[in-house]
C-alpha cells in the first residue's frame, strides 16, 4: 500500500527574505504554560496541500498568494551562525516548524542538510547548549534528507501525529500518519533525537491507539494538545471543527474543549503511553498541567531543551 501519496502544490513563490531569520517567539497567549524559543522563519506557510482544517497559518498569512520559501540561504546561515554563538539567550531552541513544516520546502529549496551541519559544528561539536528543532507531519519524502546524514545530537526531529482516522479528514494533505510514525521509527533506529506531538486531539476520537504506538517508538519526549483557536481562526472553515470549542470573548485567549473534556481526553493518552516516556502539553493553561501532575516549572513540551 502507498503511504507516501499526499500532494505538494506549486502555489510557492520564491524570493529573498528582508528582515531577520532569527527572532524570539514569545508565549502567546499569556495564560498558557509555554516556553519561549527562537524562530529560523526559513519559510511562511506550508505546502501539504490541502492545509489542515486547523491550522493557524490559514489566520496568520491569509494575506499571501501563495507559500513563500526564502532563498537567502547565505544570510539565513550567517543569522543562525550568530545566534549559535550566543550565551545570553532567553532559550537555546532555534524552531523551524513554527510558521511552516520544517522539511516540506526542502525540494524547492534545499536547506536541512546545511542546517545540520552547522549545528554539527558550531553546537555539538563545542558542547554547546544550542538545539535545532525539525517540526513535521511528513514522512519519507520529507525526511530524506535526514536518513542521508550522519546524526547529529544537537537537532531534533519532532513529528506531529493524530488519530488515523481524524487525519484523513482534517489533515489530508500531509502524509498519512503510518508514513509519519514509520519515517520516525526509521530516523530513531538510524539515531535522530525523535519526539513526537499528538497535537490536535479532537473530541469523538480514541487517541489510546496512537498513544500506543507512540510509546512504542520510545520518543525522548511527547506532547499532547486538544484542539484550539484564536478567535480569527474559525472563520477559516466551514466543517464545523471549533463547533464543540468554548468561545472567548477575549482576543489573546484560546477558544478550547470544556476543561473536564480535555482532562479526559489527556488521562487516556496518558496511560496508554505508560511510564517511563517525558509528558508535557501544548499550549495548556496551568490548572490542567497541576491535574494532571504535570511539571510546570519545568515546561518539559515540544519546543523547549
Amino acid at each position: 500500500m502507498n503511504t507516501e501519496n499526499h500532494s505538494v502544490p506549486n502555489r510557492c513563490i520564491t524570493r529573498e527574505r528582508k528582515t531577520n531569520f532569527v527572532e524570539i517567539f514569545r508565549t502567546t497567549p499569556t495564560d498558557t504554560v509555554c516556553p519561549n524559543f527562537y524562530i529560523l522563519s526559513h519559510a511562511n506557510g506550508c505546502m501539504f496541500e490541502p492545509h489542515c482544517s486547523y491550522c493557524y497559518l490559514k489566520s496568520s498569512f491569509w494575506y499571501l498568494p501563495a507559500q513563500q520559501a526564502f532563498t537567502n540561504v547565505e544570510k539565513m546561515l550567517e543569522d543562525t551562525r550568530r545566534w549559535l554563538r550566543r550565551d545570553d539567550l532567553e532559550s537555546f531552541v532555534l524552531n523551524t516548524g513554527n510558521l511552516s513544516d520544517s522539511l516540506n520546502f526542502e525540494e524547492i529549496r534545499p536547506l536541512v542538510p546545511r542546517l545540520v551541519e552547522l549545528f554539527r559544528s558550531e553546537a555539538e561539536a563545542k558542547s554547546r547548549p544550542h538545539a535545532l528543532l525539525l517540526v513535521t507531519k511528513g514522512g519519507m519524502k520529507e525526511c530524506r534528507p535526514l536518513i542521508e546524514l550522519r546524526p547529529c545530537r544537537s537537532v531534533v526531529v519532532s513529528f506531529s501525529v493524530n488519530h488515523p482516522d481524524a487525519a484523513r479528514r482534517y489533515e489530508s494533505g500531509a502524509a498519512p500518519v503510518a508514513a509519519r510514525l514509520e519515517a520516525a521509527r526509521r530516523l530513531k533506529k538510524a539515531g535522530w533525537r525523535l519526539r513526537l506531538r499528538i497535537d490536535p486531539m479532537i473530541l469523538g476520537y480514541d487517541y489510546r491507539g496512537v498513544a500506543a504506538q507512540v510509546r512504542d517508538l520510545a520518543p525522548e519526549r511527547v506532547t499532547l494538545g486538544t484542539l484550539r483557536a484564536e478567535k480569527s481562526l474559525p472563520r477559516f472553515t466551514e466543517d464545523g471543527l471549533f463547533d464543540a470549542l468554548e468561545k472567548t470573548a477575549e482576543t489573546r485567549r484560546l477558544a478550547r474543549y470544556p476543561r473536564e473534556q480535555r482532562l479526559a481526553m489527556y488521562r487516556a493518552a496518558i496511560e496508554a503511553l505508560g511510564s517511563g516516556i517525558e509528558v508535557g502539553l501544548c499550549e495548556e493553561t496551568p490548572d490542567i498541567w497541576n491535574e494532571l501532575g504535570l511539571n510546570t516549572e519545568g515546561k518539559c513540551c515540544n519546543c523547549c531543551v
